[in-house]
């Protein structure tokens, strides 16, 4: 199954340097889209598939990549991850029409897990990734309220389908969102543990959390039951 990589870019040219390279290693068959989000490093003078002039966000990011993918399928990764032999195994479900997002096993560099699946609690931050546990708690694909955007895969119909990334949302709780916008459209999100991603978390800069709030008022004004 061949896949379209989009990954959204601010500086940290480093990382964005040892991710693909990983790509390259593991699954060079497939297409890399990256949309760099005006950095002022030396991804500037990267070569790049879309070059924005500022800092549009994940959310508008993601969507151009999508809209430039060639591929049926597309995986969104963040810069700051690394991928292991085997990595898109978890995009297998894709196939199903039933199935709407699907994400792999999350891992530190130190192989402790770091996200295997997001449980959804409004009485809390909602999103509160509910199953970071330091062992499997399942062994077999399993089907949660959501899967992280730092690697989540979906078919690329389905993205527009749904709308793609809400853009009201600035680098928080979009993964949720298009989680949730699929469960409530009728499919179902995935996690599949035997899939691994290294992923070093949160490393753009403070710029990640300068809307945590709205955010969070947003994701819960627009799912929250209450």
């Amino acid at each position: 199954m061949a896949v379209s990589i989009v990954i959204p870019l601010f500086n940290r040219y480093e990382l964005t340097a040892a991710c693909v390279e990983s790509i390259q290693f593991y699954s060079p068959e497939h297409e890399i889209i990256l949309v760099d989000n005006g950095s002022t490093d030396e991804t500037r003078f990267a070569q790049v598939t879309i070059r924005n002039e500022e800092n549009r966000g994940f959310a508008m990011s993601c969507n151009q990549g999508a809209e430039a993918a060639q591929n049926e399928h597309l995986v969104f990764l963040n810069n700051d991850t690394l991928v292991h032999q085997g990595w898109l195994g978890f995009t297998r479900h894709l196939v199903r029409p039933e199935v709407g997002c699907v994400g792999p096993k999350l891992i530190y560099p130190t192989g402790r897990i770091q996200s295997a699946g997001i449980g959804i609690n409004f009485d809390n931050p909602p999103g509160t990734e509910a199953f970071n546990l330091t062992t499997d708690w399942a062994s077999a694909p399993v089907e949660v309220a959501a899967v992280t955007g730092a690697c989540l895969g979906i078919r690329k119909e389905l993205f527009e389908e749904l709308g793609g990334f809400d853009t009201g949302f600035w680098n928080g709780y979009e993964d949720v969102d298009l989680c949730l916008t699929a469960t409530a459209a009728g499919y179902s999100n995935i996690y599949d543990p035997p899939a691994k991603v290294t992923h070093l978390e949160s490393q753009s800069g403070p710029e990640r959390w300068t809307a945590v709030a709205a955010n969070v008022d947003r994701l819960r004004h627009k799912w929250s039951p209450k």
